[in-house]
């Protein structure tokens, strides 16, 4: 066996792998990121992006950092790998929206999502100033290169999808017996926001709305659609229609899955899989396609350290269209709050990097079975089977809230 890592707090606690040399390639392996975007800065991803069709970045959320690499790797990913796919950790509607900004620039739609998640980490000004950038970016493309995104998640913001609904059907002849129908959803969606320019209210709307009643509404809907779908592909377009279908479905598994709330276990699993079956049906929409999207470091992690499986791992599934095609990215933080949760992996990356930022490319650390591998957190297994590559962030800083 080769002599254990060189790195006294590591020597003193975990057993070395054997072939620890890996694990001081961290140096030769590692690059300095600028807060500016430099496409220099990224080259240690250039050996993975040929062969590989989703990228995939795990953050903690609230942090003003992650917007910056979330730019960036985007920005990369699309001159370099032909990534113009984002996979959004929103709902399926909230992207609608978000695309509606990002092809008019018509900032109304970019804050009915804003003012749609108050109260959450993404309510900041980071949030609303990376759409932004994201728009000048797209300027900058061909119309075929531009960044489109894709909302993965379930309907946490349900009323942007009834307000999607309304959006896509109310113009639309569904005959009579669907009068009633149409009349509600067009009532509860303008309920919800009346006045789409000035949605600051939103959410003191939504809770004058009796949720059971409007998802009564929409089971007549999903009903007549089940009835004649034909139909409803013949009034919308190829677009619309998939739109509909998209958000419909994603009602049915937030309904199923929000009712089941209490039992942590069921609802974590459950938005797995439904994550992972949107993600398929896009990718089936596109299947020459390149996506990145940067996610919760749960949802990221191609192996799992419990029976919990997470959505980067339903990728790598035998079945999945994209198995082994998948690059995970593992954002590490050093400060107070974050040196438990990621205190092997961060003491290495430490020991290699003192920048504001650091990326490491993570080769297969070949462990013996009853050893453990010195920089992974998350279980006794090599840790590029977790994820393949790492940024450390020093010193990270909390979100700027939205003024007023």
């Amino acid at each position: 066996m080769k002599k254990p890592i060189s790195l006294l707090v590591m020597a003193a606690m975990f057993t070395a792998c054997s072939s620890a040399q890996n694990v001081k390639n961290l140096d030769k392996q590692s690059s300095k990121i600028s807060m500016k975007y430099s496409e220099e800065d990224y080259r240690n991803l250039s050996h993975d992006l040929k062969d590989n069709q989703v990228f995939l970045a795990g953050e903690l959320h609230g942090i003003q950092e992650n917007y910056t690499l979330r730019l960036n790797l985007l920005m990369y990913l699309n001159e370099n790998a032909g990534v113009n796919y984002y996979l959004a950790e929103m709902g399926y509607s909230s992207s609608y929206y978000i695309n509606k900004y990002l092809e008019t620039g018509n900032e109304k739609y970019l804050f009915v999502v804003a003012n749609s998640i108050i109260g959450s980490y993404d309510h900041s000004l980071d949030d609303i100033n990376f759409w932004r950038d994201v728009y000048k970016y797209n300027q900058t493309l061909a119309e075929d290169k531009r960044i489109k995104v894709i909302g993965l998640d379930i309907e946490h913001q349900f009323w942007l999808a009834i307000m999607q609904l309304n959006d896509l059907v109310e113009d639309l002849n569904l005959g009579r017996h669907m009068d009633t129908t149409l009349g509600k959803l067009e009532y509860y969606s303008a309920s919800m926001c009346p006045d789409i320019k000035d949605s600051k209210d939103i959410l003191k709307n939504v809770k004058n709305v009796n949720t059971k009643d409007v998802l009564k509404v929409v089971a007549e809907l999903r009903e007549d659609y089940k009835a004649n779908p034909a139909y409803y592909e013949k009034l919308l377009s190829e677009q619309e229609f998939k739109d509909f279908v998209f958000v419909m479905d994603n009602i049915t598994d937030t309904e199923r899955i929000y009712t089941n709330r209490g039992n942590r276990s069921y609802f974590n699993k459950e938005r797995e899989k439904s994550i992972c079956k949107n993600f398929l049906r896009a990718y089936e929409g596109n299947p020459d396609g390149k996506f990145f999207g940067q996610w919760g470091s749960f949802h990221v992690l191609q192996k799992s350290d419990n029976y919990e499986k997470r959505f980067a791992e339903y990728l790598n599934n035998d079945d999945s269209p994209v198995k082994d095609e998948v690059i995970s990215i593992k954002y590490i933080y050093d400060n107070k709050y974050h040196k438990k949760t990621n205190r092997r992996i961060l003491s290495a990356f430490k020991e290699y990097g003192d920048s504001k930022f650091t990326l490491y490319k993570l080769d297969p650390l070949k462990c013996e079975t009853t050893e453990i591998c010195p920089i992974n957190d998350h279980g006794i297994d090599d840790v590029s089977e977790f994820f393949q590559y790492g940024i450390l962030i020093r010193d990270p800083q909390k979100v700027t809230p939205m003024p007023g």
